[in-house]
């Protein structure tokens, strides 16, 4: 009896699974397609720990070099997928963007790590994100009522303050370490959101509207 009943759960489960794809569905836009063969090999070297020799290009010139790497993280931030990997040349963690990567190919050198995965993650911590590393400012940025109850269901830091303005309006505070993604976020919304502090992030973005406002002339 309970034989039965263990292979009816099975079975129930399996058709289940196979239906998953017509009630569970995921939709990207704005991601950086990357090469299959790329991404297999990365993720097989890395399952594996098992160095690999890539050609890439540097993000600052058109130059391409040729790196030994012993992959350590795989990392999908914003639509990109990154390896984070001991590189030989500068004996250092280096982040390797896989959409950039020409080739990879088995590597006969033998790379001994010294960096432990809470090193890895740490390295992460303060190389991604907006609101992650060790913050150095804090952002102030009102939201407009027509988008504030929708920002108010966002999280955007564990540390983040909300405050709801009697006219509807949302400030939202936030501890950030970088200006350079928080402008684009900024710039998302247009005229629905209005930095109120720092005065420095606050001009840069009236800089960038100035910048935009010749494009459009």
């Amino acid at each position: 009896m309970a034989s039965k009943i263990i292979l009816e759960r099975f079975l129930w489960f399996h058709s289940e699974i196979k239906d998953l794809s017509n009630k569970v569905s995921v939709r990207n836009i704005e991601y950086s397609k990357t090469a299959e063969k790329i991404y297999h090999a990365m993720l097989e070297a890395l399952l594996s720990a098992k160095p690999v020799r890539i050609e890439y290009p540097s993000p600052h010139n058109s130059e391409t070099a040729t790196r030994d790497i012993l992959p350590l993280h795989l990392l999908h931030y914003r639509g990109t997928w990154h390896i984070i990997a001991h590189c030989a040349l500068k004996n250092e963690l280096r982040d390797f963007v896989l959409l950039r990567i020409k080739s990879i190919t088995p590597c006969e050198n033998k790379i001994v790590t010294r960096f432990a995965a809470e090193q890895v993650r740490e390295y992460i911590r303060h190389t991604f994100g907006i609101f992650h590393g060790k913050a150095t400012n804090e952002v102030c940025l009102c939201f407009s009522k027509d988008v504030s109850s929708w920002i108010a269901e966002q999280a955007w830091h564990p540390a983040q303050k909300t405050v709801i303005k009697k006219d509807g309006r949302l400030c939202l505070t936030i501890p950030v370490s970088d200006f350079r993604e928080i402008k684009r976020e900024i710039l998302k919304y247009g005229a629905q959101v209005e930095v109120v502090s720092p005065k420095s992030l606050r001009m840069e973005i009236k800089n960038e509207i100035e910048k935009m406002k010749k494009v459009y002339r």
